[in-house]
Formats: structure tokens, sequence, C-alpha cells
């Protein structure tokens, strides 16, 4: 059975022009008014990686949420928010960035993650167990609220990637730990948050997207799409596609669809909505860690060469640096440290999950791609 993905235009947040894109791409992906009934508990989940303006295109925009939050209003569900910001709480989180009217025009309550539950997979997944936030399980639906970005890890941030949310506090950097240098890994814990909650509309804000080293200090970028699909992956390998990527570059895509958890063969997905033409697009900026290096790195043979020449670092840069500690402190491998009152980072120790350059408010940690791994990124698109 094919899944559908409906994309539909949109150039700003100006409510008279999104709300009716939102709707239309909303109800072209699946039957909405059927799936919320009056009195539904709905549990809307953004983007919320930190307190940031919307127009750095860190968060998912609150204008966007709103319009969505109208719709889910409209059919009578009763509304509230969450995520698990790495930094600062959900309230602080959700007011410095725009949320703090919104949440009271339509009375949607926060949701902070605090309660743990623990999932048990069979015998056929990597990872056995893993503990979620168990408050996202006390809603009669989700919808999965995601902002199209470039991740340094992960190539992309899109509708499965933001379920990782969905993880409380420092347990995140445990999974990055766990997963270490093998992207596939971290595409399985992934996929396998996805499998659990299964958010019953996934949509993605891709009217102000993020290129370049997302998902925190990238570059600002106008796309004007806006998806919406019950298929995370369906939706994610659309979106990819219509930036540019190469199909293999979404491992989340990759592997989902061979667990059969959804669609990224284009011959199983549906695209309904506007008409495309312009894209895919041929110049939305990949972030520098997107290499060949990612897929080579468990060929023990050559790993001290590609550490040094192919695999990219985040580096700090000491003038930029505010000695705020966080990027030590939030560090899965415990690889940087203050040396002489300088952040310093153990290249040997770096697992390159740029959790550091994620979480860096002050934009001093860049991303830093060896000319090798420049060489065989250019080859491998």
């Amino acid at each position: 059975m094919k899944s559908i993905v409906a994309i539909r235009k949109c150039q700003d947040y100006e409510p008279s022009r999104l709300r009716p894109a939102l709707e239309k791409a909303i109800s072209e992906s699946c039957d909405y008014k059927s799936l919320i009934k009056p009195g539904d508990t709905v549990l809307m989940k953004p983007n919320l990686l930190r307190s940031s303006n919307p127009e750095q295109a860190i968060v998912t925009h609150p204008m966007f949420v709103e319009m969505a939050g109208e719709i889910l209003r409209d059919c009578g569900a009763r509304l509230s928010i969450t995520d698990s910001p790495p930094l600062g709480n959900l309230q602080r989180v959700l007011v410095k960035s725009g949320y703090g009217d919104l949440l009271r025009r339509l009375d949607i309550k926060p949701v902070p993650l605090l309660q743990k539950k623990m999932i048990e997979f069979g015998d056929n997944r990597i990872y056995k167990r893993l503990e979620l936030a168990s408050e996202a399980f006390d809603f009669d639906r989700m919808i999965n609220l995601a902002k199209l970005k470039t991740h340094c890890q992960m190539t992309l941030s899109l509708a499965v990637k933001n379920l990782f949310g969905l993880v409380i506090g420092t347990d995140k950097a445990s999974w990055h730990l766990r997963a270490g240098k093998v992207q596939d890994n971290f595409a399985h814990v992934l996929l396998q948050i996805y499998e659990t909650v299964r958010p019953d509309i996934s949509i993605i804000d891709g009217i102000l997207g993020m290129q370049g080293n997302g998902p925190n200090s990238g570059e600002p970028r106008k796309v004007g799409i806006i998806g919406a699909s019950t298929d995370a992956i369906a939706l994610d390998s659309v979106i990819g596609h219509l930036v540019g990527f190469p199909p293999d570059s979404v491992r989340t895509c990759v592997l989902g669809n061979d667990l059969g958890l959804g669609n990224a063969d284009a011959h199983n997905i549906e695209v309904v909505g506007d008409d495309l033409s312009g894209f895919p697009l041929t110049d939305f900026e990949p972030p520098k860690s997107m290499s060949l290096a990612w897929n080579l790195s468990y060929w023990n043979p050559v790993s001290r060469f590609m550490e040094n020449h192919i695999i990219t670092k985040p580096r700090i840069d000491s003038d930029l640096c505010i000695k705020c500690g966080v990027c030590m402190r939030h560090c899965p491998p415990q690889a940087i440290s203050d040396s002489s009152g300088k952040m310093v980072i153990n290249r040997k120790a770096c697992i390159s999950c740029f959790c550091c350059h994620e979480l860096c408010a002050s934009d001093a940690i860049s991303i830093k791609q060896p000319f090798m791994g420049r060489l065989l990124s250019r080859i491998s698109r």
C-alpha cells in the first residue's frame, strides 16, 4: 500500500496564507477530521532545541504551531505541547522562542517530560530496551511538528529525528555515546523510538528551513514548503529529495524502509498537493559532516587514517567561547576539558556526535572537515 505525502507551497508565516496551506496539506495526507474526535487529548511535539528567535530556524515556528493548533482545536481537541530541550526547562524555552501568546490564546498546556517508561524490544532489534518519557503515552493522539533542518550527525533533522525529543534530558547524551561513530546505530535508536510512539500525523515546517551546519548553527534558508503524512519515513524521504539530498544520505529512511516501518521507495509513495516545479533544489547546503567517512568508520584497518584525514570533527574558537562549560558538561564521551581557561577537545575521544556544536549558544564551535574528507564527500554525492 502506498504512503501518501502531501506537499503544499507557502512562502511565509502570514496566518491568512499559512492556515489554508497547512489545512490542505493535512487533509490531503489523511482524514484528520475522523481521526481527531471532540474531546480527544492531543499532544503536539514541535522541535524546541533551545531558546531562540524563530527567524533563526532552530525551532518549529510558533505561528506554524499556532495554525496547526487552531486546526486541531476546531476538531474539538484538547491541546498539550511537549519537548525535552537539552538546555533549559520547557516553559522557559517556549516563552523565549515566541510561544507564550499562542499557548494562552489556544489554551495549550505545556507538559514537561519528567518520568521514564522502559520499552522492551525483541531480539530482532539492535537495542533491546530504551527509556522514553512516560508522559508521551498519556494522550489519545500525537501530532509531530518537525522543522526542516540539516543535522551534522544525521544529515537532516526531520520528522523521525524530531521524536528524539521524547528521550529525557541527559539520557540523550548516553544514547549518542552508545551509538558511537556509526551513523546507522544512531539511526536505529531513532527508528525504535518512532516504532514505539508512531505519531498519528507528522507535519514538517519547511517554510523557513536551515541549511549548512544544523541543527543549531546553520544558515536560515527560505524553502517555502509544508509536508504532511501519517508515514514519517515517507515524509522524510520526500523532503530529503526536494532539498536535493541523495536517497541513501538519510539513514533513518533507508533503514526504516528495510525494517518495514514506512516507505522510502519512491514507487511506494504518492505525492499529492501543489505543483513542485523548481524542486528538487540544487543549492541547498548540506552539513560539512555529510561525507563518505560515516559509512566507512567501521573499517578498523584504516580507522586511524580516517580519524586524522577524513572524519569531520568539531573545533572550538577560543575567541568566541564564553567558557560557560555547557559543551564540557554535555559531551557524551567526556572529550572536552578546561585546559588553562580554554575549552579543548580530545580528538581521539571525540565520537563526532556534534552535541557540543548543537548546544553552543555563542556559535563558538564550528565544523571542520579535513581536505581528504571534503574530496571524498564530493566524489560520494
